[in-house]
């Protein structure tokens, strides 16, 4: 299954290469972990030196694992996770003579970063357009929505953080809530500890307070108590929705109440998706410059 990790990355040109590819890999979520205390610990430093002292430099060459085991002088079984990842991400292919005594090797794929980070990119567009297309279901079926911003709001202008995990994800049925969920999925706002995905608290609050009501702006007092749940709670996928780009922020024009809400961004799922998509054009185009400074 594919999955990638977008977020902002603004690295110096003029970053050592191994300081630059370790902003490149825990942006793209290849070390797991943001927190710098568990920075060098075994799997980040590990998954670090399997791509700097790796694959980087010998991008024709076709490993086995216990290669890579002896290279970076750890068990097999430490490196296994890292390759997984790589595999789901479409970074590396697998050579296998059909030999029972020549194991099967992995590589980089076309034997290069950039032309290997050309197919990553045309799935993450793929995978784009796929869910663009449940969007277009989804407006069809609820309306087109409401203004761009709602009555009686002024927009407040603060930038979050974009953060995102895109993953493919099979096809569903076309039914509403099903689509939405995938959607929802897809885009790492809702995981397998929300199934079923209309039950979820997350689903409910991004369904039935913004894609229901993308007329009217939300506190999140408003949300906890509609959602009948705590006010940290409800931050927290409010939170999640901002650095997706799904919502944006407001307040009353007039000084009063509320001070601080909450809309579907441009008065529209079309409109909010739209911003999305310019959103992740810009950390691609970040990844890219990135991969070409560490070739």
């Amino acid at each position: 299954m594919f999955r990638l990790r977008l977020r902002g990355l603004a690295p110096a040109l003029s970053s050592e290469q191994g300081a630059l590819a370790h902003q490149f890999l825990q942006a793209t979520g290849f070390l797991g972990s943001d927190s710098p205390r568990l920075a060098e610990r075994q799997r980040a430093v590990v998954g670090r030196r399997l791509f700097t002292h790796c694959l980087l430099p010998q991008p024709e060459r076709g490993w086995t694992t216990a290669e890579l085991a002896k290279a970076l002088e750890v068990p097999v079984q430490a490196v296994y996770r890292h390759l997984q990842w790589l595999r789901e991400l479409g970074l590396l292919t697998e050579d296998f003579s059909g030999k029972a005594d020549d194991p099967k090797r992995v590589r980089l794929w076309h034997h290069s970063l950039p032309l290997a980070w050309e197919a990553v990119e045309a799935r993450v567009r793929t995978c784009l357009v796929d869910y663009r297309l449940a969007v277009q279901l989804l407006v069809t079926e609820s309306g087109s929505g409401g203004s761009p911003l709602p009555d009686g709001m002024v927009s407040v202008e603060k930038e979050d953080s974009f953060d995102m995990v895109l993953r493919e994800l099979p096809p569903t049925s076309e039914e509403p809530a099903q689509q939405l969920g995938r959607l929802g999925a897809g885009i790492g706002y809702l995981s397998a500890h929300h199934l079923p995905y209309p039950e979820s608290l997350p689903f409910r609050i991004l369904n039935d307070c913004f894609l229901q009501r993308p007329e009217r702006a939300w506190s999140a007092e408003e949300v906890a108590a509609w959602a009948r749940t705590t006010r940290p709670t409800a931050y927290r996928h409010i939170n999640r929705l901002l650095a997706l780009g799904m919502l944006a922020r407001c307040r009353a024009a007039d000084g009063g109440p509320p001070a601080s809400a909450f809309y579907l961004r441009g008065g529209s799922l079309t409109a909010a998706w739209q911003a999305i998509e310019t959103r992740v054009e810009l950390v691609l185009d970040s990844y890219r410059r990135a991969v070409g400074e560490l070739v």
